[in-house]
């Protein structure tokens, strides 16, 4: 019985972009963990809305940065 074809070498991790730290690319974006501790502080029925706005905050700007 063959175990058939083997797996490939695992691929590499991209590195991030020439030129720009961490600290240069995030300039301008918003930071959300004071958002954050205030939604945990809400009762569950309004956490739950809280979250989901900052999620679509979050999914939109992702989406604007993959172009």
């Amino acid at each position: 019985m063959s175990a058939g074809p083997r797996p490939g070498p695992p691929q590499p991790v991209p590195g991030p972009p020439p030129g720009a730290s961490g600290a240069e690319q995030a300039h301008g974006l918003t930071d959300y963990a004071d958002r954050l501790e205030e939604i945990a502080a809400l009762p569950p029925e309004e956490r739950s809305a809280g979250l989901a706005a900052v999620h679509e905050a979050l999914t939109s700007l992702l989406r604007e940065a993959e172009g």
